[in-house]
């Protein structure tokens, strides 16, 4: 699990206004919630008065009151604006305690926390990952699956070209008596925190693809620590992919999978597309579990280039990682290159 990044822990429909949801993120109990004027926030699950989790007290829309002691906290800025027990004459201001706050966004239908490395915060935080064309959009299909596996493993399904064609086999995407793999040549270039397959066209794509309409182009972006960004455009449509991974603990890692399009009379088949959305992942979902490794990374070969954007990723996460502790800036080891491989 890596630190100094944006994580995904819910959809924004998953919490109203006036309501709070606990989340466990990279080992951390976390309480997110939105106010009662729609803004969204982020705090540690824990009163620093006695570590009781405030997910068991109250929220009124403005201040969190733990079941404790009473304590009362503030949504925006995360001051104790209320100790019931101190007398009048204390001295002891309420304010010089306040709870851990985590940066909080509410995104393109995401609410997105940033996990820091130590309880620093950066100077500047980087931007929240965002579906080109889709600006104050939300997906028209979100699902979330919990994988029994490390954030990696969950993550190596977003640049593995060589499983779809014995994992995701469906009658409605590719069937197994229609598979037959294909040469593919690809060109990719490095960009920050991860790499990207240049805009190419697809020739001979999944069924769905089909509705964008003709010379359908595609760009895929993956970066740190587990994104990747999928741009479909076509004559008539476009529609953007996004994928994630929220380690939750060091062997559970929620996966999120997100869909644009600009195609607005497919609205009566969004039922539709949400259960395809959903079998596509759980067939991800079934490999991850038979590998059932847990918090640990088995021993990989990797082999031709179809192996080679795993192992991209994991140079880009010892970088990282190296950077961090050395204390120096990131420097991503990649450089453009093609690949070639049956698929």
């Amino acid at each position: 699990m890596i630190r100094g990044f944006w994580y995904i822990a819910f959809k924004s429909t998953a919490v109203a206004r006036g309501k709070t949801k606990s989340i466990t993120l990279l080992n951390n109990d976390i309480l997110v919630g939105r106010d009662r004027e729609g803004s969204v926030f982020a705090y540690s699950d824990r009163c620093p008065h006695r570590g009781m989790p405030l997910r068991h007290g109250t929220f009124d829309g403005e201040n969190l009151q733990c079941c404790y002691h009473g304590w009362a906290f503030s949504a925006s800025h995360g001051e104790c604006t209320k100790v019931p027990a101190l007398s009048e004459c204390d001295p002891t201001s309420p304010s010089r305690f306040r709870l851990q706050a985590y940066p909080c966004r509410d995104v393109q239908g995401n609410i997105w926390v940033f996990m820091p490395d130590g309880r620093a915060l950066p100077q500047q935080l980087p931007s929240v990952p965002t579906v080109p064309g889709f600006v104050g959009v939300a997906p028209q299909i979100s699902t979330t699956m919990r994988f029994p596996s490390n954030a990696d493993i969950a993550a190596y399904g977003f640049c593995d070209p060589a499983h779809p064609a014995f994992v995701h086999t469906s009658r409605w995407w590719k069937s197994k008596s229609a598979l037959k793999l294909r040469p593919k040549t690809k060109d990719f270039e490095p960009i920050e925190h991860g790499f990207r397959m240049k805009t190419h066209r697809l020739s001979a794509g999944a069924r769905p693809y089909r509705l964008l309409g003709e010379d359908v182009q595609v760009d895929v972006a993956l970066t740190l620590p587990g994104v990747r960004i999928e741009h479909i455009r076509g004559s008539r449509h476009s529609a953007c992919v996004l994928a994630t991974v929220t380690p939750i603990t060091d062997g559970i890692t929620d996966v999120h999978y997100c869909v644009y399009w600009t195609m607005s009379w497919l609205a009566p088949l969004r039922p539709i597309a949400a259960w395809m959305a959903r079998d596509f992942l759980r067939q991800d979902l079934d490999m991850a579990s038979k590998l059932a490794h847990g918090p640990e990374t088995p021993p990989m070969l990797f082999v031709g280039d179809a192996d080679s954007q795993i192992a991209w990723m994991i140079r880009l996460k010892r970088e990282y990682l190296a950077s961090q502790t050395e204390g120096r800036n990131f420097t991503n080891p990649l450089t453009a290159r093609t690949l070639k491989w049956k698929s």
